[in-house]
Formats: structure tokens, sequence, C-alpha cells
């Protein structure tokens, strides 16, 4: 099942592997430097910092709308809401010049849709070692999309585990590999994962690896710091 991106911490952390240079980017990082500026706590999720954003300055939202709402700088929301108002009017128009789209609400699509292909490929970024055939591992390489399954300690309850390897395409017995990793049932692990947390792979019940966690991009998942 497609997960939907919904938070700041979520389309923030799939930029930041995003290892392109293009205009959708930087329309992207706009985006979140207004929702980083925006001063309520609605900011960290999208949906809602949109509809706060649309009510402050008015819909449609346009740079003329923005450019036009008067700041009152006797208060601090109203500096920082403009502050936000003028990373999305940058944000309008760069796509305007360099992506033909000056709507803000199809912008956004865009960027969504873009990021969500992404999402639907990794919910964490892990360094796997696979174990020597001799060790018990697999007697051959496994391919970059390969659904072993996922163990982890703390849970008997284990999910399918698909592997995208990052700059390589193929692995053999014994290889170290970093990659992308997308849970058939990711809802099982809700706030349950920290970076550098091992786990298991598996094929059936034999473990043909282990792997180590390095970056976690689906925040759904990741253990709330006490």
């Amino acid at each position: 099942m497609d997960n939907k991106i919904i938070t700041y911490s979520t389309l923030w952390n799939l930029v930041e592997i995003d290892t392109k240079n293009h205009y959708l980017k930087d329309i992207t990082t706009l985006f979140l430097s207004a929702m980083l500026d925006w001063p309520t706590y609605n900011q960290t999720n999208i949906e809602e910092f949109i509809k706060e954003l649309k009510n402050y300055f008015g819909t449609p939202l346009t740079i003329e709308k923005i450019d036009s709402h008067k700041l009152d700088i006797s208060t601090d929301l109203s500096v920082w809401r403009n502050e936000a108002g003028s990373s999305i009017a940058d944000l309008i128009d760069i796509s305007t010049k360099f992506c033909n789209q000056s709507n803000f609400d199809e912008i956004i699509e865009n960027i969504l849709n873009y990021y969500s292909e992404e999402f639907n490929k990794v919910d964490f970024i892990a360094e796997l070692q696979y174990l020597k055939t001799e060790q018990g591992g697999r007697k051959t390489p496994a391919n970059s999309g390969y659904r072993p399954q996922v163990k982890f300690d703390f849970t008997e309850m284990q999910t399918s585990g698909q592997q995208t390897f990052i700059d390589k395409e193929t692995v053999y017995p014994g290889d170290k590999v970093d990659a992308k990793i997308k849970l058939l049932s990711p809802d099982y692990f809700t706030e349950s994962l920290i970076e550098d947390m091992e786990f298991e792979f598996r094929e059936g019940s034999t473990v043909i690896g282990t792997g180590k966690i390095k970056h976690i991009i689906n925040d759904k998942l990741e253990k709330a710091s006490r």
C-alpha cells in the first residue's frame, strides 16, 4: 500500500536523500522553509499548514496576495507568517519561470506526486551485511528489489522488506551494501524504530544477513525521544 506524505519531517527526509539538482527540489526546499517559519503547531502537518496559509493570505494563493498583505510589526506571529509568505512567493515565481506552473495548488500536487514516487521505495536507509554462503547465507547473488523478511529484536513480527540497493544492482554473499528499505507492513512498526537499530533479514527461518538503520525517512516509524 502506498504511503501518503503527511508531515514536514517525511518530506524533508525525502528531499535530503534526493541527490539530483532540479527546480522541483528547489521549489520543495522553499516550501519546507515556509513551513519551518510558520509560527504554529500545525507547521508539522502539510495539509494543515496549507489551510492556515490560505486563511492568512487568501485564496487563490498568489504572489500579488502575499505582497499586498500588510505586515504588523507589533506581533512576532505576523512577522514570521510574512517571512513564510516570502518563501511561498519565491516558490511560485520559480515554478512560473522554470516549470510553467503558477497555480499554487498544482505546484504542491507536483511536489507531493514527485516525492511520493521515492516514498513508495523507502521507509529507511540501512547498511546491510550479507552472510557468506558458508555462514548460512544465500548461495546466489541478490538483485536490487529483492524482498526478504525483516526481523527486529523487540518483536516476533516479521514483514517483507524490499531492498533497493544504492549504487549497486547486484550483491553477492558476504557483501556489504547500503539500501533503501520499504516495509510491506510499516504500521506494525509505528513509533518503534531508531537510528543505529539492528535487524536481521531472512528467507523463511534462515538468517541470510543483518542490517543497521542509518536514516529513517518515514517519520511515523521513528520512536519519539523522551
